[in-house]
């Protein structure tokens, strides 16, 4: 199916977070549907969804918990809805709520990449560098080479003091995507 070409601009600036986290409900309604079981996710599931995609924060997080309370959900498609929870949460600043939920995220999928990487980043912007770097690598080691998974853990790394990786970790960030707003260009932090 094409998209109107307003749809596509809209679709081409969501963060790359929010996509994967929307294209892995999509694909748990499609496995459902081959499946036999319930071929739509629950109505609070896509009201979310659109309400993330909006960036109206409170109703996406009023309607994931309503989805995820449901209770009848596969468990890659619950790690998706409190995935896309925490980073609702994260995107009002809550970031103490952000990590419970990224850390479910994480409980229900261990492979969730992302979950990883964004847990990571709310720990960095509390000042927990020793409890992101592992999150940082781990992101990294599930899907290598993610300019966005570099950049959280330059900032981890900047936190600890290690200046030199943090500093390499962005340039190959920007080698992968130069147009990336790294955590430094978007005002997180300062280079000596």
């Amino acid at each position: 199916m094409l998209l109107p070409r307003k749809a596509g601009s809209v679709i081409a600036k969501l963060p790359k977070w929010l996509l994967y986290g929307l294209v892995l409900i999509a694909l748990s309604a499609v496995l459902m549907l081959f499946s036999g079981k319930r071929a739509t996710l629950p109505e609070d599931c896509q009201m979310a969804d659109s309400a993330l995609g909006d960036g109206d924060y409170d109703l996406a997080i009023d309607h994931y918990i309503s989805c995820i309370d449901a209770g009848d959900l596969p468990n890659r498609t619950l790690a998706a809805a409190y995935h896309n929870l925490a980073s609702a949460y994260s995107a009002k600043d809550n970031h103490y709520q952000a990590i419970e939920d990224y850390s479910e995220a994480i409980a229900l999928d261990p492979a969730h990449a992302w979950a990883y990487n964004n847990r990571c980043w709310s720990y960095g912007v509390l000042r927990r560098a020793e409890e992101a770097l592992p999150d940082c690598n781990e992101a990294l080691r599930l899907l290598p080479d993610q300019p966005e998974m570099l950049d959280s853990r330059a900032l981890a790394y900047w936190l600890l003091g290690e200046h030199d990786k943090a500093q390499r970790d962005l340039e190959h960030a920007r080698e992968i995507a130069p147009s990336l707003p790294t955590w430094r260009a978007r005002g997180r932090g300062a280079w000596r």
